[in-house]
């Protein structure tokens, strides 16, 4: 049986989803990825600096401050961006690389601790974000924006268990 590449790729990627499914059970294992994707969708989208954007007018902020925290939600989109860009590239040589019946071992892992260097680089940049975010609100608006949070986290998750228990 002849087989291309993609198609090989897309049978070792399905093929490791029934593992998955399997070993944790499918609808916790569909939870899990869902709050996972959902969660990297949420950081990649520049994290709490969204909402407390989104809610400027709730929590009383000031154009400057509009200004430094959208400044701050670009600087790190552009480099999460370009991180997985970088990535993703990496993640196709991998894939290239384990498709022989010898595995060059010693690249694959050279490849997998680059791939690993760039998601760090995002956290790094994610960490300084929120941290500079933090410092640009005033503590009123900081116990403010916790108390949103707070709120808006405990009506999701509401909604949340609603929908897992229908």
């Amino acid at each position: 049986m002849k087989m291309d590449f993609r198609k090989a790729v897309k049978m070792f990627v399905l093929l490791a989803g029934i593992v998955l499914v399997g070993l944790t059970g499918m609808p916790e294992a569909k939870a899990d990825m869902e709050h996972h994707a959902m969660m990297m969708r949420m950081m990649m989208h520049g994290g709490p600096v969204t909402f407390y954007l989104m809610n400027q007018d709730r929590i009383g902020l000031s154009k400057d401050q509009v200004k430094k925290l959208s400044d701050l939600k670009s600087t790190f989109r552009k480099t999460a961006i370009l991180e997985k860009a970088q990535i993703k590239v990496l993640h196709l040589d991998v894939m290239k690389d384990m498709m022989h019946r010898k595995i060059n071992t010693k690249e694959v892992r050279e490849d997998m601790d680059k791939i690993l260097a760039h998601k760090k680089k995002i956290m790094d940049a994610y960490l300084d974000m929120i941290a500079k975010a933090h410092l640009t609100l005033s503590p009123e608006q900081f116990s403010k924006v916790k108390k949103l949070w707070r709120e808006t986290m405990m009506m999701h998750h509401g909604m949340l268990e609603q929908h897992h228990h229908m």
